[in-house]
């Protein structure tokens, strides 16, 4: 594949050289190089340098996307700060999105052949959900993830988890765990993939994130972060405009 996955949009021009995981997760104070571990690029599944980047979005459908990137540096910064034992606060962002740029992690991955022996396309209607231009499908898209990374290391870094199923046309990609310093989240485009997993569908998936099994949440309205010293702490994520409280309140955000 030679052409940007967001060309059914149009206004194309020169390709970027993108970043397959967002470079923003790197730069938050965590101390780690970019080092992604378990794609299909890489060998033998062991981390590596200088193959962080791709010629798969162009530079006009890249710089659109930066809101999204954004919000996942921020994400980053905030798990970076909470590593301080008296650390207490609380980050709310946007679920939608940190959904898109999750979808978008997963279709970079795709389009980069970081996935398989192919690279994937995604079809239209996902690109238009991706770019904020029609909602994404019930079902598709951001799950929490009961948890932890196993491969996580406390200097930081990211691992990704391609989820294939059989077809009568063979294997297709229907999903992926993107885990960011740690914490896992999973993108569906299934609307029972996560049904499926947590039924064993691919059981060594069972216990791989916590031994007491394979736990979704789909758009969660908080992401509780566990941590070894101190209170945990709570990525808050707004949805339709409002966070909803564990007390039943609920309040808009973003806010005017």
């Amino acid at each position: 594949m030679k052409r940007c996955w967001a060309s059914t949009l149009g206004r194309c021009d020169t390709m970027s050289g993108e970043h397959v995981i967002s470079s923003a997760i790197f730069k938050a104070g965590c101390s780690c190089p970019i080092i992604v571990e378990g794609v299909q690029r890489i060998r033998n599944g062991a981390p590596t340098y200088g193959a962080e980047k791709s010629n798969i979005l162009c530079r006009h459908h890249n710089s659109l996307l930066s809101p999204l990137d954004r919000v996942a540096g921020k994400v980053a910064s905030f798990q970076a700060e909470s590593n301080e034992e008296n650390f207490e606060d609380t980050l709310y962002i946007e679920g939608e999105l940190l959904e898109r740029w999750l979808l978008k992690t997963v279709v970079n991955a795709a389009a980069a052949g970081w996935t398989g022996s192919a690279k994937w396309l995604p079809s239209a209607e996902i690109v238009n959900a991706i770019f904020g231009k029609q909602k994404v499908p019930n079902g598709y898209g951001l799950y929490s993830v009961d948890g932890i990374d196993p491969k996580h290391r406390s200097s930081g870094g990211a691992s990704f988890i391609p989820i294939h199923l059989p077809t009568s046309e063979g294997a297709i990609l229907v999903g992926a765990y993107v885990n960011v310093h740690g914490m896992p989240l999973f993108a569906s485009f299934h609307d029972d993939l996560a049904h499926r997993l947590e039924s064993g569908s691919i059981p060594e998936l069972l216990t791989h994130f916590s031994e007491s099994g394979l736990k979704h949440l789909y758009r969660p309205g908080a992401i509780v972060i566990n941590r070894q010293k101190g209170k945990s702490v709570i990525i808050g994520l707004s949805w339709d405009g409002l966070l909803k409280f564990a007390d039943g309140t609920t309040t808009t955000f973003p806010r005017d």
